[in-house]
């Protein structure tokens, strides 16, 4: 569980800062957050899904 657990919680919580000081960004970063971006979520979702379906079976 903490193999999911920590990645998720640093991503949720790095998460909240960026949207939180979005006007404060470097200027690539700018760029990077102007893009849509539900393809690379779902993406991301998907891997940490198939790891805990994964280590689900695994038990």
């Amino acid at each position: 569980m903490l193999a999911i657990g920590i990645p998720v919680a640093l991503l949720l919580m790095f998460t909240l800062l960026l949207e939180h000081g979005r006007d404060r960004l470097p200027r690539w970063l700018q760029r990077l957050s102007e893009r849509p971006s539900l393809i690379w979520n779902a993406g991301i979702g998907l891997i940490i899904a198939l790891s805990f379906l994964r280590w689900l079976l695994q038990r």
